[in-house]
């Protein structure tokens, strides 16, 4: 449903205050973000909902610490599947749950999934699951120096 009649306004400062206010915090109230950037709470609403509406916000979420949850280690793993076999690859990358992201990417490899897990041993279970089906690399990750943000328009 089209609520705007304003779709192809350009995104200007305030919209992107907003989206890094909610990146920051998906749960900020209407009005916290309104004192953010100096407008009334039905202002902020309106931009959200053209924000919503031309498809840049897409929904609202949370972060989870994945060593709260008992997975300290991340990794970054990097897969080339054999001939015919991009399909399955993609079908297990679903069906593994210590996937958190993957994306099929150009180069080399074909897919990039971000894993979480408990120890190295459940690491190398899971890139045992794809050694029949492609060759697979992985890097740990030491430290993360940019988190999820706004990307500059």
């Amino acid at each position: 449903m089209n609520r705007s009649r304003y779709l192809e306004r350009a995104s200007d400062p305030t919209d992107l205050a907003i989206l890094c206010a909610l990146t920051a915090n998906a749960r900020t109230t209407v009005r916290d973000l309104a004192r953010a950037v100096g407008l009334s709470a039905p202002s902020v609403t309106e931009r959200m909902r053209r924000l919503e509406d031309r498809g840049i916000i897409k929904g609202y979420t949370i972060a989870l610490d994945t060593r709260a949850l008992g997975k300290p280690i991340a990794a970054y793993l990097r897969i080339r599947p054999q001939l015919g076999e991009v399909s399955r690859v993609a079908e297990i990358l679903s069906a593994t749950p210590q996937v958190i992201e993957a994306d099929r990417v150009t180069g080399d490899e074909c897919f990039v999934a971000k894993v979480v897990v408990a120890d190295m041993t459940e690491l190398e279970a899971v890139i045992d699951r794809f050694l029949p089906f492609g060759a697979a690399s992985v890097s740990v990750v030491q430290s993360t120096s940019v988190k999820n943000r706004v990307p500059k328009v």
